[in-house]
């Protein structure tokens, strides 16, 4: 355990209890004396490993021979949050402007620390605009409260924003025109969403509108919501506050409910990321995540899986045409070459060799499809598995691998992830034993696991010619 240095008296960590392994923190420390504080952040220097001799950077004079003196019992050390850096340095920024900790004498700070990244989108200003949208604040309606209908030509002209990534016309638009049609009224359908006054945008409700064209129930024309020109303009609203309206209006449907899909949603943290520096795990998209609704242990679940697919889309990028798209059975060469090569082993060995092509990342599914083939060739003697990675993360949890975790306490203790390979090499000789068992040995069946990259060599082998002499 770290020993502290005498100055403190009080370091409160209890924040730490029940939390998982963090990037940094945001503390403050008080002088019990006279009350005085100085505020700060810091990343650790290996993740989740918050005992790690850091304490403070402050240039301040006083504090500092106050602070690493030998006077005994000055100071409380309170890690106030926890988080990813980016969030831990907004908090010290939020924290640093509403106090004015440069000019309050209360504290030794001499600046306000700079913010970790700057939002794409007020999220609260968004779910505010949403709700009232919801409300029936922005509902186009006589004096009586009644709609008053636009007509299809008028919708048909505006520019349409989708806010999803996926939509299956085929399935969503010939429901919501079936409901209609049974209704025989568009008095369920809730209003089309217009963005803007001056320049129209639908905002929400496309599908509704499609599904009404040409239909005899909305010939005098469709319910529509429009959100005004002042509004827009009195908040700046920007463009990514736009698209995230957009979003939040989709868990609610038009007739039968359809949420943003999670396609969308990955894309969204993923430019979060990329355009704004906005690390997957902050606040601001469990913010986000929240808007839509989604459960505690998925706003867990869904930024570390935006991540993988990030840091896979980032080596795609990277390594270009050496990258094997292994899953395309169409276009992959050497998934065709593969096949290929399999089929000739099968027939040349007259099947007593059978292949299996998977991904290292369905292991399962691989196991089921020897067991099925292996009844189907009950004169196989060996089954080769070509077992391919689809990206880095396949191939790290294929191969195992161990971690270091930080204790709540302060010690450090090594967890151990068992490989895939290792389970699925395991389960093919526990059942090719007992498929074994009684048959001679010249009967008995084999296996074999051959592993596949997913990268090509960046260096490939000329076409040699031969010399004339």
């Amino acid at each position: 355990m770290l020993k502290h240095p005498p100055s403190i008296k009080e370091y409160d960590y209890s924040l730490f209890a029940d939390q998982p392994n963090v990037e940094a923190i945001f503390y403050i420390i008080t002088n019990l004396l006279n009350g005085m504080m100085y505020i700060g952040s810091h990343k650790f220097f290996k993740y989740g490993q918050w005992l790690d001799g850091y304490y403070h950077s402050s240039q301040d004079i006083e504090f500092n021979n106050l602070f690493w003196g030998l006077k005994k019992d000055i100071f409380k050390y309170e890690i106030v949050k926890c988080g990813t850096h980016q969030d831990m340095k907004n908090c010290e920024n939020e924290y640093g402007v509403l106090h004015q900790i440069h000019t309050n004498p209360k504290y030794y700070n001499k600046a306000i620390p700079n913010k970790g990244f700057n939002i794409p989108a007020r999220i609260e200003l968004c779910e505010m605009i949403v709700n009232k949208c919801r409300e029936g604040v922005f509902d186009v309606v006589d004096e009586d409260g009644n709609y008053i209908l636009r007509s299809i030509s008028d919708f048909d002209a505006m520019d349409k924003h989708q806010a999803r990534k996926y939509v299956d016309p085929n399935k969503t638009i010939k429901d919501i025109r079936n409901h209609v049609i049974d209704n025989n009224s568009i008095d369920k359908t809730e209003p089309l969403t217009i963005f803007g006054e001056s320049k129209e945008l639908m905002l929400d409700g496309n599908r509704t509108f499609i599904a009404c064209k040409g239909l005899k129930q909305a010939s005098a024309g469709l319910k529509q919501r429009v959100i005004p020109d002042w509004l827009i303009e009195e908040n700046n609203i920007t463009e990514a506050e736009k698209e995230l309206m957009a979003e939040l209006l989709n868990p609610r449907d038009e007739v039968s409910k359809e949420a943003t899909d999670l396609a969308t949603v990955y894309d969204t943290l993923i430019k979060h990321k990329r355009l704004y520096g906005i690390e997957f795990k902050s606040e601001y998209n469990k913010k986000y995540l929240k808007a839509h609704h989604f459960h505690t242990k998925q706003i867990e679940q869904i930024p570390t899986n935006a991540e993988k697919q990030y840091e896979v889309e980032e080596e795609k990028n990277e390594y270009g045409s050496t990258y094997i798209q292994w899953d395309d059975k169409d276009n992959c060469q050497e998934r065709i070459d593969l096949k290929d090569e399999c089929d000739k082993i099968e027939k040349d060995s007259k099947y007593e060799i059978i292949t299996i092509i998977g991904s290292a990342g369905s292991g399962k599914n691989v196991y089921v499809d020897g067991m099925d083939k292996l009844r189907k060739y009950p004169n196989c003697k060996k089954i080769i598995l070509y077992l391919y990675m689809k990206d880095k993360h396949t191939k790290r949890k294929w191969e195992g691998y161990s971690d270091l975790k930080q204790t709540k306490k302060g010690g450090i203790k090594v967890v151990t992830k068992r490989g895939d390979k290792e389970k699925l090499n395991d389960r093919f000789t526990y059942t090719l034993g007992r498929w074994n068992m009684g048959m001679e040995e010249e009967f008995h069946v084999t296996h074999e696991i051959k592993e596949l990259d997913y990268l090509r060599p960046k260096t490939t082998e000329g076409t040699k010619v031969d010399e004339i002499t």
